[in-house]
């Protein structure tokens, strides 16, 4: 409703007795407009973290420890992917034999059908890494990432890996979104940090040239890696210490009481 439809928040004043959210800037927005609130931080907190050492990840899949890897998360739906998937195996071609790419393909797209893809294009299995299921794995195990807009840049936010974000759709659908939607920012780090903490490539800007451009702009500046490092550092700090569940769970066994000593105290 912060994004988008925001007339829809007046309702949910009229009609729900407490909020429990999960992004730090949410409170200030409902509590406006009269709502009953609390942050009780991000449930990915708890759950986003490596199984095993980076070493051990690289070894695994075959992967140099001296040369760069770049971990590539083009989305988790095929629509994504299709728009996505030709840019980024571009811009891994561009980088050439000084990086290595690994594309961490999501559970729910078909393996077979992407490395088919990246055969027809002369790019191959070979020279681009295809890992299904080990995403928080490849991700930490990565120097850097070029992820899809969505909850992937949170996650690899809390693996506090500097990224790229990207993002594009039909024209039309962009159009339609950009009469609607009121953000500053489209990944969710750079919300959570009310600035520009990495980078974002929206519709036209997403290109091999400009991917490759954001990419070497952070592996070739020690400076400009750390300061996305810190960044992602405090948005991992911003959205709590973990235990959002146990909090929420908390709110409702309060509420529950609360409305138990209600009934008892109105029945005759």
């Amino acid at each position: 409703m912060w994004a988008w439809r925001r007339r829809r928040v007046y309702t949910i004043a009229k009609r729900v007795d407490q909020l429990a959210v999960v992004f730090p800037f949410e409170p200030d927005f409902y509590a406006a407009h009269g709502c009953s609130v609390e942050f009780v931080g991000h449930p990915l907190v708890d759950r986003v973290r490596a199984s095993r050492p980076r070493q051990d990840t690289l070894r695994r899949y075959g992967l140099d420890s001296d040369r760069p890897t770049i971990a590539l998360l083009p989305g988790s739906r095929a629509q994504e992917l299709r728009y996505l998937l030709p840019p980024l195996l571009g811009a891994a071609t561009q980088l050439g034999p000084a990086c290595q790419a690994v594309l961490a393909l999501a559970p729910s797209l078909d393996r077979a059908a992407v490395e088919a893809h990246l055969t027809r294009d002369s790019v191959g299995p070979s020279r681009v890494r295809v890992v299904q299921g080990d995403t928080y794995n490849l991700v930490h195990a990565a120097d850097l990432a070029v992820v899809a807009s969505g909850t992937a840049t949170l996650e690899t936010a809390l693996l506090e890996r500097p990224m790229v974000i990207v993002y594009r759709m039909a024209p039309l659908t962009y159009a339609l979104a950009r009469l609607f939607v009121d953000v500053p920012f489209i990944g969710m780090p750079n919300l959570i940090a009310e600035r520009r903490v990495v980078p974002e490539l929206i519709q036209g800007a997403v290109t091999p040239d400009r991917i490759v451009h954001e990419v070497r702009r952070l592996l070739d500046s020690r400076q400009a890696y750390s300061v996305a490092q810190h960044g992602l550092r405090e948005v991992r700090r911003r959205l709590g210490d973990g235990g959002a569940a146990e909090r929420t769970a908390g709110l409702i066994l309060d509420m529950l009481e609360k409305s138990s000593r209600l009934g008892a105290t109105c029945s005759p």
